[in-house]
């Protein structure tokens, strides 16, 4: 029979662990504090590049990036460009020639592909992932930008993005400038970070979709896709999605987020990478992109009361009390099918739906973005509830002209 420890013993454990503690807690602030060192330097070399990079594109902006010697070597990529994105997408052909004059005066060679459709800016994706081609630039929306990550994913081209789309929400995540000169100078920089992606799937795994921004069960589809089709004056799947919002009830859900397991019974649970979804709407504030985690949102109980008052405080750029779990796999299952949606969305109402994370997989030229762990510090401004410019219209001169 066991004899139960002694107060010495116990007090000599304790002096133990309470070393032990010390010596681990030392060897942490000295980690933390090589960290913050490491930081400031990167953050000053950043502000190099920056300066250097401007120092470069002026004399190519004195001839709105005209070939000619004073160019000197030029990288290569391929610009990505939607004609359909935006608000503003008459006259193409200028919006276009601007951009590629843009992006040579900050030192790119882009060869123009155009998205006709998702398919085929996948394709040209995945074309030049085959080629290898270093850098794929994405002018575009979210949608397009999702399109083309699809992609990369786990390779090594880097992906740069002017956002020309009607939210940009990516892009405003990421500290990406909404003015295209803006962008095209950070694309110039070349400073880059490994972002993960979230991918979505159902129980039998054969149809894995990723997204880069938000995905979402239940009521928050239906919201999405009825949005979406307002945006672009698709008046007969507009009717029918306001139909189906005012008709929604909640229902129970088995929600696993690791290895938590919760039955809420509600309209929708979000599961996000970045920060911001839908109109800007700021959905989970402490959500980054390059963390190895999704955060998770769960409604529960929430009527279309409360549920429209939550809303109307995410597009204010606020938060409330609505309880937020991090974790790397997501599983929800439900008795009845509910529809999916993410900007990559699975077709059809599901019962059960798979979440994961896949770390590190993008690389993605960025700026000073709130859902960066480490921002870049030398990069343009570029307020993440930034009013959009309007459209490019000429090349900026240089400063000394």
């Amino acid at each position: 029979m066991s004899k139960d420890p002694s107060q010495e013993q116990l007090l000599g454990k304790l002096h133990r662990r309470q070393e032990k503690h010390r010596v681990r807690a030392e060897k942490l602030a000295e980690e933390e504090a090589r960290l913050v060192r490491r930081r400031a330097k990167l953050s000053a070399l950043e502000e190099s590049i920056a300066k250097l990079e401007a120092r470069l594109a002026a004399p190519r902006k004195r001839h709105l990036g005209e070939g000619a010697s004073s160019d000197g070597p030029l990288r290569p990529a391929l610009l990505l460009f939607n004609p359909s994105c935006g608000r503003n997408s008459e006259n193409n052909a200028l919006r276009l020639s601007l951009v590629v004059a843009s992006l040579r005066a900050h030192g790119i060679e882009a060869e123009v592909g155009l998205k006709t459709s998702g398919r085929a800016a996948r394709k040209l994706a995945r074309d030049a992932v085959e080629a290898k081609c270093p850098l794929v630039i994405v002018a575009g929306g979210d949608g397009t930008l999702q399109d083309v990550a699809s992609q990369l994913v786990g390779s090594s081209t880097v992906m740069g993005i002017l956002p020309t789309g009607t939210m940009n929400n990516i892009a405003r995540s990421l500290g990406i400038p909404l003015e295209i000169e803006d962008a095209c100078a950070l694309i110039g920089m070349g400073m880059t970070r490994q972002l993960d992606v979230g991918s979505i799937s159902g129980e039998d795994r054969l149809q894995v979709r990723y997204f880069l921004d938000c995905a979402g069960v239940g009521l928050l589809a239906v919201a999405a896709l009825t949005g979406q089709s307002f945006e672009k004056k698709r008046w007969n799947p507009f009717a029918r999605g306001v139909r189906q919002l005012l008709q929604a009830q909640p229902q129970t859900m088995r929600v696993e987020i690791d290895d938590l397991v919760l039955d809420p019974t509600t309209h929708l649970v979000t599961v996000s990478n970045a920060p911001l979804m839908g109109n800007n709407l700021l959905a989970a504030p402490d959500a980054k992109m390059d963390d190895g985690l999704l955060d998770v949102s769960v409604y529960d109980g929430m009527g279309a009361p409360a549920l429209s008052r939550h809303f109307l405080v995410a597009a204010s750029g606020g938060t409330d009390d609505v309880v937020k779990y991090q974790a790397a796999r997501i599983r929800i299952t439900t008795v009845e099918p509910v529809p999916t949606n993410s900007d990559m969305a699975l077709p059809g109402p599901r019962t059960v739906i798979e979440f994961s994370v896949v770390p590190k997989a993008l690389t993605v030229i960025v700026g000073n973005g709130m859902a960066l762990t480490t921002p870049v510090q030398g990069a343009p401004a570029a307020p993440a509830y930034a009013k959009a410019p309007p459209p490019l219209t000429e090349l900026p001169r240089a400063e000394n002209e």
